[in-house]
Protein backbone atom coordinates (compact mmCIF):
# COMPACT_ATOMS: atom_id res chain seq x y z
CA UNK A 1 0.00 0.00 0.00
CA UNK A 2 0.94 3.35 -0.30
CA UNK A 3 -0.13 7.23 0.22
CA UNK A 4 -2.71 8.49 -1.77
CA UNK A 5 -0.64 11.18 -3.77
CA UNK A 6 -2.01 14.29 -4.04
CA UNK A 7 -5.63 15.65 -2.04
CA UNK A 8 -8.73 15.24 -3.77
CA UNK A 9 -9.34 18.24 -6.21
CA UNK A 10 -13.11 18.92 -7.18
CA UNK A 11 -14.32 21.31 -9.73
CA UNK A 12 -17.44 22.39 -11.30
CA UNK A 13 -20.40 22.85 -9.64
CA UNK A 14 -21.13 21.50 -6.20
CA UNK A 15 -22.05 17.83 -6.22
CA UNK A 16 -25.21 16.69 -5.26
CA UNK A 17 -23.93 15.13 -1.80
CA UNK A 18 -22.74 18.07 -0.74
CA UNK A 19 -26.67 19.34 -0.53
CA UNK A 20 -27.35 15.68 1.15
CA UNK A 21 -24.84 16.54 3.44
CA UNK A 22 -26.52 20.11 4.14
CA UNK A 23 -30.06 18.33 4.37
CA UNK A 24 -28.85 15.40 6.83
CA UNK A 25 -27.33 17.92 9.20
CA UNK A 26 -30.47 20.49 9.26
CA UNK A 27 -33.23 17.99 9.46
CA UNK A 28 -33.64 17.16 12.87
CA UNK A 29 -34.19 20.76 13.00
CA UNK A 30 -36.23 21.47 9.95
CA UNK A 31 -39.53 22.90 11.66
CA UNK A 32 -37.91 25.08 13.93
CA UNK A 33 -35.54 26.36 10.83
CA UNK A 34 -39.20 27.27 9.00
CA UNK A 35 -40.54 28.74 12.54
CA UNK A 36 -37.22 31.08 12.81
CA UNK A 37 -37.00 31.83 9.37
CA UNK A 38 -40.79 32.95 9.42
CA UNK A 39 -40.23 35.25 12.73
CA UNK A 40 -37.09 36.65 11.18
CA UNK A 41 -38.60 37.71 7.76
CA UNK A 42 -41.96 39.27 9.61
CA UNK A 43 -39.63 41.33 11.90
CA UNK A 44 -37.35 42.54 8.85
CA UNK A 45 -40.50 43.78 6.87
CA UNK A 46 -41.62 45.56 10.10
CA UNK A 47 -38.40 47.43 10.94
CA UNK A 48 -37.91 48.31 7.11
CA UNK A 49 -41.74 49.24 6.57
CA UNK A 50 -40.35 52.10 8.84
CA UNK A 51 -38.98 54.06 5.88
CA UNK A 52 -42.82 53.60 4.13
CA UNK A 53 -44.42 54.95 7.00
CA UNK A 54 -42.03 57.89 7.98
CA UNK A 55 -42.65 58.50 3.78
CA UNK A 56 -46.42 58.47 4.18
CA UNK A 57 -46.14 60.81 7.31
CA UNK A 58 -44.00 63.25 5.00
CA UNK A 59 -46.56 63.22 2.67
CA UNK A 60 -48.75 64.04 5.07
CA UNK A 61 -46.84 67.13 6.72
CA UNK A 62 -46.49 68.40 3.43
CA UNK A 63 -50.49 68.07 2.41
CA UNK A 64 -51.01 69.45 6.05
CA UNK A 65 -52.86 66.52 6.70
CA UNK A 66 -53.75 65.50 10.88
CA UNK A 67 -52.44 62.39 12.38
CA UNK A 68 -49.18 63.17 13.22
CA UNK A 69 -49.98 61.10 16.75
CA UNK A 70 -51.58 57.92 14.69
CA UNK A 71 -47.62 57.84 12.58
CA UNK A 72 -45.45 58.25 16.01
CA UNK A 73 -47.44 55.59 17.92
CA UNK A 74 -47.41 53.15 14.46
CA UNK A 75 -43.48 53.59 14.10
CA UNK A 76 -43.05 52.83 18.13
CA UNK A 77 -45.13 49.76 18.11
CA UNK A 78 -43.56 48.44 14.07
CA UNK A 79 -40.35 48.95 15.49
CA UNK A 80 -40.90 47.20 18.95
CA UNK A 81 -42.31 44.32 17.27
CA UNK A 82 -40.10 44.40 14.44
CA UNK A 83 -36.84 44.46 16.89
CA UNK A 84 -38.23 41.54 19.15
CA UNK A 85 -39.22 39.06 16.10
CA UNK A 86 -35.66 40.12 14.60
CA UNK A 87 -34.23 39.33 17.76
CA UNK A 88 -35.63 36.09 18.31
CA UNK A 89 -34.65 35.16 14.46
CA UNK A 90 -30.99 35.72 14.93
CA UNK A 91 -30.52 34.04 18.57
CA UNK A 92 -32.35 30.77 17.18
CA UNK A 93 -30.86 30.43 13.83
CA UNK A 94 -27.41 31.20 14.80
CA UNK A 95 -28.40 28.23 17.75
CA UNK A 96 -29.99 25.87 15.72
CA UNK A 97 -27.01 26.28 12.83
CA UNK A 98 -24.17 25.56 15.68
CA UNK A 99 -26.26 22.62 16.77
CA UNK A 100 -26.18 21.29 12.90
CA UNK A 101 -22.74 22.10 12.45
CA UNK A 102 -21.77 19.56 15.87
CA UNK A 103 -24.30 17.20 14.69
CA UNK A 104 -22.38 16.73 11.12
CA UNK A 105 -18.95 16.85 12.88
CA UNK A 106 -20.04 14.07 14.94
CA UNK A 107 -21.32 12.22 12.01
CA UNK A 108 -17.97 12.63 10.16
CA UNK A 109 -16.11 11.68 13.01
CA UNK A 110 -18.20 8.54 13.62
CA UNK A 111 -17.78 7.49 10.03
CA UNK A 112 -13.94 8.23 9.56
CA UNK A 113 -13.08 6.03 13.05
CA UNK A 114 -15.21 3.16 11.00
CA UNK A 115 -13.75 3.15 7.72
CA UNK A 116 -11.54 0.36 6.32
CA UNK A 117 -7.88 0.09 7.91
CA UNK A 118 -6.86 1.04 3.97
CA UNK A 119 -8.14 4.34 4.62
CA UNK A 120 -5.93 5.19 7.47
CA UNK A 121 -3.01 3.30 5.56
CA UNK A 122 -3.09 5.48 2.59
CA UNK A 123 -3.58 8.81 3.98
CA UNK A 124 -1.51 11.02 5.97
CA UNK A 125 -2.61 11.90 9.50
CA UNK A 126 -2.14 15.78 8.59
CA UNK A 127 -4.69 15.46 5.63
CA UNK A 128 -7.58 13.94 8.43
CA UNK A 129 -6.79 16.68 10.93
CA UNK A 130 -7.09 19.14 7.86
CA UNK A 131 -10.72 17.91 7.12
CA UNK A 132 -11.80 18.11 10.94
CA UNK A 133 -10.06 21.78 11.48
CA UNK A 134 -9.72 24.28 8.97
CA UNK A 135 -12.94 22.36 6.58
CA UNK A 136 -14.88 22.06 9.52
CA UNK A 137 -14.06 25.31 11.03
CA UNK A 138 -15.17 26.94 7.47
CA UNK A 139 -18.46 25.24 7.71
CA UNK A 140 -18.76 26.13 11.56
CA UNK A 141 -17.88 30.11 11.16
CA UNK A 142 -21.15 30.29 8.61
CA UNK A 143 -23.07 27.71 10.71
CA UNK A 144 -24.06 30.31 13.68
CA UNK A 145 -24.23 34.33 13.59
CA UNK A 146 -23.19 34.62 9.73
CA UNK A 147 -25.83 32.33 8.97
CA UNK A 148 -28.52 34.52 10.46
CA UNK A 149 -26.48 37.51 9.28
CA UNK A 150 -26.78 35.99 5.38
CA UNK A 151 -30.62 34.99 5.91
CA UNK A 152 -31.35 38.54 7.39
CA UNK A 153 -29.11 40.15 4.00
CA UNK A 154 -31.93 37.87 2.41
CA UNK A 155 -34.66 38.82 3.41
CA UNK A 156 -33.59 42.91 3.18
CA UNK A 157 -33.43 42.35 -0.52
CA UNK A 158 -36.46 40.66 -1.11
CA UNK A 159 -38.38 43.10 1.32
CA UNK A 160 -36.29 46.45 -0.38
CA UNK A 161 -37.39 45.03 -3.52
CA UNK A 162 -41.43 44.75 -2.35
CA UNK A 163 -41.31 48.36 -0.28
CA UNK A 164 -39.84 50.12 -3.55
CA UNK A 165 -42.53 48.65 -5.32
CA UNK A 166 -45.31 49.86 -2.76
CA UNK A 167 -44.19 53.20 -2.91
CA UNK A 168 -44.68 52.81 -6.73
CA UNK A 169 -44.34 50.09 -9.44
CA UNK A 170 -43.06 52.68 -11.42
CA UNK A 171 -39.45 51.78 -10.53
CA UNK A 172 -39.90 47.83 -11.27
CA UNK A 173 -37.20 48.70 -14.13
CA UNK A 174 -34.65 50.14 -12.34
CA UNK A 175 -34.79 47.10 -9.62
CA UNK A 176 -35.00 44.80 -12.53
CA UNK A 177 -31.79 46.13 -14.13
CA UNK A 178 -29.81 46.21 -10.67
CA UNK A 179 -30.66 42.50 -10.51
CA UNK A 180 -29.31 41.90 -14.11
CA UNK A 181 -26.16 43.61 -13.80
CA UNK A 182 -24.84 42.65 -9.82
CA UNK A 183 -26.05 38.85 -11.09
CA UNK A 184 -23.93 39.15 -14.32
CA UNK A 185 -21.08 40.80 -12.42
CA UNK A 186 -21.14 37.59 -9.57
CA UNK A 187 -21.69 35.13 -12.86
CA UNK A 188 -18.53 36.28 -14.29
CA UNK A 189 -16.60 36.05 -10.77
CA UNK A 190 -18.03 33.01 -9.32
CA UNK A 191 -15.72 30.33 -10.97
CA UNK A 192 -12.61 32.25 -9.88
CA UNK A 193 -13.72 32.54 -6.42
CA UNK A 194 -14.97 28.91 -6.26
CA UNK A 195 -11.63 27.82 -7.75
CA UNK A 196 -9.54 30.01 -5.53
CA UNK A 197 -11.44 28.22 -2.69
CA UNK A 198 -10.99 25.20 -3.31
CA UNK A 199 -7.55 25.49 -4.03
CA UNK A 200 -6.85 27.80 -1.25
CA UNK A 201 -8.20 24.26 0.93
CA UNK A 202 -5.94 21.77 -0.98
CA UNK A 203 -2.92 23.82 -0.44
CA UNK A 204 -3.21 24.09 3.05
CA UNK A 205 -3.15 20.03 4.10
CA UNK A 206 0.22 19.67 2.72
CA UNK A 207 1.88 21.28 5.13
CA UNK A 208 -0.66 20.54 7.72
CA UNK A 209 0.73 16.94 6.51
CA UNK A 210 3.93 17.74 7.14
CA UNK A 211 3.92 19.07 10.43
CA UNK A 212 1.66 16.35 12.02
CA UNK A 213 4.27 14.00 10.40
CA UNK A 214 7.53 16.03 11.75
CA UNK A 215 5.43 16.28 15.80
CA UNK A 216 5.28 12.55 15.25
CA UNK A 217 9.30 11.97 14.38
CA UNK A 218 10.51 14.58 16.19
CA UNK A 219 13.08 12.87 18.32
CA UNK A 220 14.20 10.87 15.02
CA UNK A 221 14.76 14.24 13.48
CA UNK A 222 16.71 15.66 16.01
CA UNK A 223 19.13 12.78 16.22
CA UNK A 224 20.11 12.60 13.23
CA UNK A 225 20.26 16.56 13.06
CA UNK A 226 17.80 16.58 9.82
CA UNK A 227 15.52 20.03 11.70
CA UNK A 228 16.93 22.59 9.78
CA UNK A 229 16.00 20.18 6.26
CA UNK A 230 12.33 19.63 8.17
CA UNK A 231 11.87 23.27 8.85
CA UNK A 232 12.74 24.20 5.34
CA UNK A 233 10.31 21.65 3.81
CA UNK A 234 7.70 22.89 6.02
CA UNK A 235 8.57 26.66 4.70
CA UNK A 236 8.20 25.78 1.21
CA UNK A 237 5.05 24.31 1.82
CA UNK A 238 3.63 26.90 3.80
CA UNK A 239 4.52 29.49 1.15
CA UNK A 240 2.66 27.61 -1.69
CA UNK A 241 0.13 28.00 0.78
CA UNK A 242 0.90 31.76 0.91
CA UNK A 243 0.64 32.06 -2.40
CA UNK A 244 -2.44 30.64 -2.77
CA UNK A 245 -4.05 32.35 -0.19
CA UNK A 246 -3.10 35.64 -1.48
CA UNK A 247 -4.70 34.45 -5.04
CA UNK A 248 -7.94 34.16 -3.21
CA UNK A 249 -7.99 37.12 -1.58
CA UNK A 250 -6.57 39.00 -4.63
CA UNK A 251 -10.08 37.42 -6.43
CA UNK A 252 -12.25 38.99 -3.79
CA UNK A 253 -11.21 42.07 -3.45
CA UNK A 254 -11.41 42.65 -7.14
CA UNK A 255 -15.05 40.91 -6.90
CA UNK A 256 -15.77 43.29 -4.64
CA UNK A 257 -14.16 46.65 -6.32
CA UNK A 258 -16.43 45.48 -9.20
CA UNK A 259 -19.74 45.57 -7.12
CA UNK A 260 -18.72 48.85 -5.59
CA UNK A 261 -18.45 50.33 -8.98
CA UNK A 262 -22.14 48.75 -10.32
CA UNK A 263 -24.00 49.86 -7.13
CA UNK A 264 -22.35 53.30 -7.26
CA UNK A 265 -23.74 53.42 -10.89
CA UNK A 266 -27.24 52.14 -10.11
CA UNK A 267 -27.28 54.61 -7.11
CA UNK A 268 -27.23 57.52 -9.52
CA UNK A 269 -29.36 56.14 -12.15
CA UNK A 270 -32.30 55.44 -9.26
CA UNK A 271 -32.12 59.25 -8.25
CA UNK A 272 -32.08 60.57 -12.14
CA UNK A 273 -35.06 58.38 -12.84
CA UNK A 274 -36.86 59.20 -9.54
CA UNK A 275 -36.46 62.94 -10.05
CA UNK A 276 -37.82 62.56 -13.72
CA UNK A 277 -40.77 60.33 -12.06
CA UNK A 278 -41.69 63.63 -9.78
CA UNK A 279 -41.22 66.09 -12.48
CA UNK A 280 -43.66 64.38 -14.50
CA UNK A 281 -45.70 63.90 -11.66
CA UNK A 282 -45.94 60.25 -11.90
CA UNK A 283 -44.74 59.90 -8.12
CA UNK A 284 -44.50 61.92 -4.85
CA UNK A 285 -41.84 63.41 -3.25
CA UNK A 286 -43.01 60.77 -0.76
CA UNK A 287 -41.94 57.69 -2.67
CA UNK A 288 -39.25 59.03 -4.40
CA UNK A 289 -37.18 59.67 -0.77
CA UNK A 290 -38.68 55.78 0.46
CA UNK A 291 -37.23 54.82 -3.02
CA UNK A 292 -33.91 56.32 -3.31
CA UNK A 293 -33.24 55.30 0.71
CA UNK A 294 -34.29 51.78 -0.23
CA UNK A 295 -31.84 51.55 -3.45
CA UNK A 296 -28.95 53.30 -1.46
CA UNK A 297 -29.40 50.64 1.34
CA UNK A 298 -29.85 48.28 -1.08
CA UNK A 299 -26.41 48.67 -2.97
CA UNK A 300 -24.43 48.51 0.31
CA UNK A 301 -26.72 45.34 1.21
CA UNK A 302 -26.29 43.67 -2.45
CA UNK A 303 -22.85 43.76 -2.42
CA UNK A 304 -22.44 42.84 1.44
CA UNK A 305 -25.04 40.04 0.13
CA UNK A 306 -22.16 39.09 -2.52
CA UNK A 307 -19.64 38.78 -0.38
CA UNK A 308 -21.24 37.26 1.75
CA UNK A 309 -21.82 34.47 -0.69
CA UNK A 310 -18.12 33.98 -1.26
CA UNK A 311 -17.78 33.56 2.91
CA UNK A 312 -20.89 30.58 2.15
CA UNK A 313 -18.64 29.43 -0.76
CA UNK A 314 -15.80 28.71 1.60
CA UNK A 315 -18.84 26.74 4.02
CA UNK A 316 -19.83 24.79 0.85
CA UNK A 317 -16.54 23.77 -0.15
CA UNK A 318 -15.38 22.86 3.42
CA UNK A 319 -18.81 20.84 2.69
CA UNK A 320 -17.85 19.20 -0.16
CA UNK A 321 -14.36 17.75 1.35
CA UNK A 322 -16.55 16.80 4.45
CA UNK A 323 -18.84 15.08 2.52
CA UNK A 324 -16.08 13.26 0.66
CA UNK A 325 -15.41 11.57 4.17
CA UNK A 326 -19.14 11.08 4.82
CA UNK A 327 -19.47 9.21 1.30
CA UNK A 328 -16.64 6.83 1.52
CA UNK A 329 -18.00 3.09 2.23
CA UNK A 330 -17.39 2.27 6.61
CA UNK A 331 -15.84 -1.02 7.13
CA UNK A 332 -18.14 -4.02 6.45
CA UNK A 333 -19.95 -5.28 9.45
CA UNK A 334 -19.82 -2.29 11.49
CA UNK A 335 -22.84 -1.25 13.63
CA UNK A 336 -24.42 1.40 15.43
CA UNK A 337 -21.96 3.38 17.81
CA UNK A 338 -21.50 1.30 21.28
CA UNK A 339 -23.77 -0.97 19.81
CA UNK A 340 -22.91 -4.10 22.81
CA UNK A 341 -24.94 -7.48 22.03
CA UNK A 342 -27.16 -7.95 25.31
CA UNK A 343 -28.00 -11.52 26.77
CA UNK A 344 -30.14 -11.47 29.20
CA UNK A 345 -28.41 -7.83 30.42
CA UNK A 346 -25.41 -8.79 30.14
CA UNK A 347 -22.72 -9.20 27.30
CA UNK A 348 -22.67 -11.61 25.26
CA UNK A 349 -19.01 -13.51 25.85
CA UNK A 350 -19.76 -12.69 30.04
CA UNK A 351 -23.43 -14.37 29.62
CA UNK A 352 -21.51 -17.53 28.16
CA UNK A 353 -18.91 -17.10 31.25
CA UNK A 354 -16.34 -18.87 28.71
CA UNK A 355 -12.93 -19.11 30.62
CA UNK A 356 -11.16 -19.83 26.93
CA UNK A 357 -12.46 -20.21 23.28
CA UNK A 358 -11.58 -22.20 20.32
CA UNK A 359 -10.50 -20.36 17.34
CA UNK A 360 -11.04 -22.05 13.65
CA UNK A 361 -9.46 -20.39 10.51
CA UNK A 362 -10.51 -21.67 7.37
CA UNK A 363 -9.10 -21.14 3.61
CA UNK A 364 -8.49 -17.08 4.90
CA UNK A 365 -6.85 -15.01 2.04
CA UNK A 366 -6.08 -11.37 2.59
CA UNK A 367 -4.53 -9.02 0.06
CA UNK A 368 -4.18 -5.52 0.75
CA UNK A 369 -3.80 -4.33 -2.76
CA UNK A 370 -5.34 -5.71 -5.64
CA UNK A 371 -1.81 -4.94 -7.11
CA UNK A 372 0.19 -6.55 -4.17
CA UNK A 373 0.70 -10.25 -3.37
CA UNK A 374 -1.88 -11.75 -0.92
CA UNK A 375 -0.23 -11.34 2.79
CA UNK A 376 -1.76 -14.25 3.78
CA UNK A 377 -2.58 -17.25 1.36
CA UNK A 378 -4.95 -20.47 2.44
CA UNK A 379 -4.28 -20.03 5.90
CA UNK A 380 -5.98 -22.95 7.92
CA UNK A 381 -5.50 -24.34 11.72
CA UNK A 382 -7.44 -24.58 14.44
CA UNK A 383 -6.45 -23.52 18.21
CA UNK A 384 -8.10 -25.44 20.98
CA UNK A 385 -9.92 -23.79 23.69
CA UNK A 386 -7.70 -23.02 26.48
CA UNK A 387 -4.24 -24.15 24.04
CA UNK A 388 -1.51 -21.88 23.97
CA UNK A 389 -0.21 -21.12 20.56
CA UNK A 390 3.00 -19.47 19.39
CA UNK A 391 3.11 -17.64 15.79
CA UNK A 392 6.39 -17.79 13.96
CA UNK A 393 8.32 -16.41 10.58
CA UNK A 394 10.44 -14.37 9.24
CA UNK A 395 10.01 -10.57 8.70
CA UNK A 396 7.20 -10.36 5.96
CA UNK A 397 5.74 -13.97 6.86
CA UNK A 398 2.65 -12.78 7.80
CA UNK A 399 2.22 -12.99 11.75
CA UNK A 400 1.34 -9.62 11.96
CA UNK A 401 -1.55 -9.72 8.82
CA UNK A 402 -2.64 -12.99 10.78
CA UNK A 403 -3.11 -10.64 14.16
CA UNK A 404 -5.34 -8.21 11.71
CA UNK A 405 -7.07 -11.08 10.02
CA UNK A 406 -8.28 -11.86 13.54
CA UNK A 407 -10.04 -9.07 14.08
CA UNK A 408 -11.03 -8.28 10.87
CA UNK A 409 -9.01 -5.30 10.57
CA UNK A 410 -9.11 -5.93 7.08
CA UNK A 411 -11.67 -7.59 4.12
CA UNK A 412 -10.76 -11.23 3.39
CA UNK A 413 -10.66 -12.33 -0.53
CA UNK A 414 -12.14 -15.43 1.21
CA UNK A 415 -12.51 -17.68 4.15
CA UNK A 416 -13.45 -17.66 7.90
CA UNK A 417 -12.65 -17.36 11.15
CA UNK A 418 -14.71 -18.49 14.03
CA UNK A 419 -14.09 -18.23 17.81
CA UNK A 420 -16.62 -20.91 19.82
CA UNK A 421 -18.19 -21.56 16.35
CA UNK A 422 -19.51 -17.65 16.16
CA UNK A 423 -18.22 -15.40 12.89
CA UNK A 424 -18.04 -12.05 12.81
CA UNK A 425 -21.52 -10.64 10.65
CA UNK A 426 -20.45 -8.48 7.91
CA UNK A 427 -22.88 -8.78 5.22
CA UNK A 428 -25.49 -6.37 7.26
CA UNK A 429 -27.55 -6.08 4.46
CA UNK A 430 -28.41 -9.97 4.71
CA UNK A 431 -30.17 -11.49 7.69
CA UNK A 432 -27.81 -12.58 10.75
CA UNK A 433 -27.21 -16.17 10.65
CA UNK A 434 -27.96 -17.69 13.59
CA UNK A 435 -24.00 -18.39 14.25
CA UNK A 436 -23.13 -14.89 13.62
CA UNK A 437 -22.31 -12.03 15.84
CA UNK A 438 -22.11 -8.59 15.96
CA UNK A 439 -18.53 -7.53 14.78
CA UNK A 440 -17.95 -5.44 18.04
CA UNK A 441 -18.89 -8.38 19.94
CA UNK A 442 -16.42 -10.77 17.78
CA UNK A 443 -13.78 -8.23 18.82
CA UNK A 444 -14.61 -8.10 22.28
CA UNK A 445 -13.84 -12.24 22.45
CA UNK A 446 -10.10 -10.87 22.32
CA UNK A 447 -8.10 -9.30 24.31
CA UNK A 448 -4.65 -7.67 22.89
CA UNK A 449 -1.36 -7.05 24.23
CA UNK A 450 1.18 -5.31 21.92
CA UNK A 451 4.35 -5.10 21.56
CA UNK A 452 3.86 -1.43 21.88
CA UNK A 453 1.40 -0.45 24.49
CA UNK A 454 -1.37 1.96 23.40
CA UNK A 455 -2.27 4.89 25.97
CA UNK A 456 -4.48 7.56 25.69
CA UNK A 457 -4.52 11.30 27.49
CA UNK A 458 -6.88 11.25 30.04
CA UNK A 459 -7.25 9.64 33.79
CA UNK A 460 -5.66 6.10 34.46
CA UNK A 461 -9.33 4.21 34.57
CA UNK A 462 -10.81 5.66 31.32
CA UNK A 463 -7.36 3.71 29.64
CA UNK A 464 -8.13 0.52 31.62
CA UNK A 465 -11.40 0.51 30.91
CA UNK A 466 -14.58 2.45 29.79
CA UNK A 467 -17.04 0.09 30.78
CA UNK A 468 -18.85 2.18 33.80
CA UNK A 469 -20.59 -1.02 35.18
CA UNK A 470 -16.63 -1.90 36.22
CA UNK A 471 -16.15 -0.11 39.75
CA UNK A 472 -13.09 1.00 41.53
CA UNK A 473 -13.23 -1.92 44.10
CA UNK A 474 -13.30 -4.12 41.42
CA UNK A 475 -10.35 -2.99 39.77
CA UNK A 476 -7.99 -2.92 42.70
CA UNK A 477 -9.63 -6.37 43.70
CA UNK A 478 -7.93 -7.47 40.27
CA UNK A 479 -4.42 -5.97 41.37
CA UNK A 480 -4.25 -7.54 44.29
CA UNK A 481 -5.25 -10.98 43.33
CA UNK A 482 -2.46 -11.25 40.57
CA UNK A 483 -0.17 -9.56 42.55
CA UNK A 484 0.45 -5.73 41.48
CA UNK A 485 0.61 -4.94 45.32
CA UNK A 486 3.87 -3.15 44.64
CA UNK A 487 3.08 -1.41 41.58
CA UNK A 488 2.02 2.50 41.40
CA UNK A 489 -1.65 0.94 40.18
CA UNK A 490 -2.15 0.70 44.02
CA UNK A 491 -0.87 4.51 44.98
CA UNK A 492 -3.82 6.69 46.77
CA UNK A 493 -6.01 7.83 44.02
CA UNK A 494 -4.15 5.82 41.18
CA UNK A 495 -7.61 5.60 39.03
CA UNK A 496 -7.47 9.25 38.81
CA UNK A 497 -4.23 10.17 38.06
CA UNK A 498 -3.72 12.14 34.34
CA UNK A 499 -2.23 9.48 31.58
CA UNK A 500 -0.15 12.12 29.20
CA UNK A 501 -0.69 11.71 25.35
CA UNK A 502 0.95 7.94 24.31
CA UNK A 503 1.31 7.39 28.18
CA UNK A 504 4.57 9.86 28.28
CA UNK A 505 4.45 10.50 32.11
CA UNK A 506 5.25 6.03 32.84
CA UNK A 507 7.98 3.54 31.90
CA UNK A 508 7.50 0.84 29.21
CA UNK A 509 7.05 -1.50 32.04
CA UNK A 510 4.61 0.56 33.66
CA UNK A 511 2.70 0.88 30.15
CA UNK A 512 3.13 -2.97 29.60
CA UNK A 513 1.22 -3.38 33.18
CA UNK A 514 -1.48 -0.89 32.51
CA UNK A 515 -2.06 -2.59 29.17
CA UNK A 516 -1.73 -6.33 31.11
CA UNK A 517 -4.34 -4.72 33.45
CA UNK A 518 -6.47 -3.78 30.65
CA UNK A 519 -6.62 -7.09 29.42
CA UNK A 520 -7.39 -8.80 32.72
CA UNK A 521 -10.46 -6.13 33.41
CA UNK A 522 -11.71 -7.30 29.50
CA UNK A 523 -12.24 -10.76 30.86
CA UNK A 524 -11.97 -11.90 27.30
CA UNK A 525 -11.32 -15.80 26.45
CA UNK A 526 -9.09 -15.15 23.96
CA UNK A 527 -5.98 -13.29 24.42
CA UNK A 528 -3.24 -11.98 21.43
CA UNK A 529 -0.35 -11.33 22.50
CA UNK A 530 2.46 -9.47 20.06
CA UNK A 531 5.75 -10.11 22.15
CA UNK A 532 4.17 -7.84 24.40
CA UNK A 533 8.13 -7.81 26.58
CA UNK A 534 10.46 -7.21 23.83
CA UNK A 535 10.92 -3.75 24.63
CA UNK A 536 11.26 -3.58 28.32
CA UNK A 537 14.34 -4.21 31.07
CA UNK A 538 14.77 -8.43 31.85
CA UNK A 539 13.53 -7.69 35.05
CA UNK A 540 9.95 -6.20 34.33
CA UNK A 541 9.92 -8.62 31.36
CA UNK A 542 10.72 -11.74 33.80
CA UNK A 543 8.14 -10.39 35.91
CA UNK A 544 5.62 -9.93 33.49
CA UNK A 545 6.36 -13.24 31.53
CA UNK A 546 5.49 -15.31 35.14
CA UNK A 547 2.49 -12.80 35.74
CA UNK A 548 1.14 -13.31 32.35
CA UNK A 549 1.45 -17.57 32.41
CA UNK A 550 0.00 -17.52 36.09
CA UNK A 551 -3.00 -15.03 35.51
CA UNK A 552 -3.80 -16.31 31.74
CA UNK A 553 -3.77 -19.73 32.44
CA UNK A 554 -6.63 -20.58 31.78
CA UNK A 555 -7.72 -18.47 28.46
CA UNK A 556 -6.74 -19.67 25.14
CA UNK A 557 -3.65 -17.74 24.49
CA UNK A 558 -2.01 -16.71 20.88
CA UNK A 559 1.59 -15.27 20.88
CA UNK A 560 3.48 -13.78 18.38
CA UNK A 561 7.16 -14.06 18.73
CA UNK A 562 10.44 -12.13 18.14
CA UNK A 563 12.11 -14.43 20.09
CA UNK A 564 11.85 -18.04 20.50
CA UNK A 565 12.52 -18.16 24.01
CA UNK A 566 9.30 -16.53 24.76
CA UNK A 567 7.13 -19.03 23.24
CA UNK A 568 8.87 -22.32 24.26
CA UNK A 569 6.47 -23.21 27.06
CA UNK A 570 3.25 -22.97 24.46
CA UNK A 571 1.53 -26.00 23.54
CA UNK A 572 2.19 -25.89 19.64
CA UNK A 573 4.13 -23.51 17.38
CA UNK A 574 2.69 -22.24 14.08
CA UNK A 575 5.08 -21.58 11.17
CA UNK A 576 4.35 -18.94 8.68
CA UNK A 577 6.24 -18.01 5.49
CA UNK A 578 4.64 -15.92 2.84
CA UNK A 579 1.63 -15.93 4.19
CA UNK A 580 1.26 -19.57 3.94
CA UNK A 581 0.94 -22.35 7.12
CA UNK A 582 4.56 -24.48 6.87
CA UNK A 583 3.53 -26.38 9.88
CA UNK A 584 2.09 -26.40 13.05
CA UNK A 585 3.23 -29.01 15.55
CA UNK A 586 4.77 -29.29 19.31
CA UNK A 587 7.57 -26.82 19.66
CA UNK A 588 10.24 -29.79 19.76
CA UNK A 589 9.06 -30.83 16.37
CA UNK A 590 8.76 -27.36 14.52
CA UNK A 591 11.29 -25.18 16.21
CA UNK A 592 14.07 -27.44 14.81
CA UNK A 593 13.03 -26.81 11.47
CA UNK A 594 12.18 -23.69 11.16
CA UNK A 595 16.46 -22.97 12.87
CA UNK A 596 17.14 -25.25 10.13
CA UNK A 597 15.52 -23.04 7.33
CA UNK A 598 16.87 -20.02 8.90
CA UNK A 599 20.64 -20.66 8.36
Amino acid sequence: MKYTEDETKFSGKYAHSVFQTIQMATAPYKMQFIFYFVIGFVGRALLLSNTNIIGKWADSLINHRAGNGTFFVLLLLVSGIGFLFYMIFRIGVSRLGTHAASGLYDATTYRVSRLPMTFFDTTPVGRIITRFSSDYGAIFRMAGGPLGEFFSIVFDLFLFCFLILLASPLYAPVIALSFCINFFVYKINKNKIRGGRRDHSVARSPAVAHFAETVQGAKIIRIYGKSFSFVNMFLNKFDSYIVQKNKMNMTSNFFSLQMSFVNVTLLFVTALFGLLLSEKGYVSLGSVGVAFTFMSMASATVQMFFEWVTVLEDAMTGTERISEYLGKKMEPGVTAFGYVEKVQNKTLWAAYKLKNAEIRLMDVCVRYNENLPRALNNVSFVVGAGEKVGIIGKTGSGKTSLLQALFHLYPFEQGTVSIAGREAWLDTTLPRKPYEIHLNEFRRAIALISQDPVLFAGTLRENLTTDETVTDGHIFSVIKEFGFQSSFLMQENALKMAVQEKGNNLSVGEKQLVCLLRCLLQNAPVVLMDEATSNIDPHSEEMLSAATQKILKDKTQITIAHRLSTIEHCDRILWLSDGKVMAMDKPSVVLPEFLKSDR
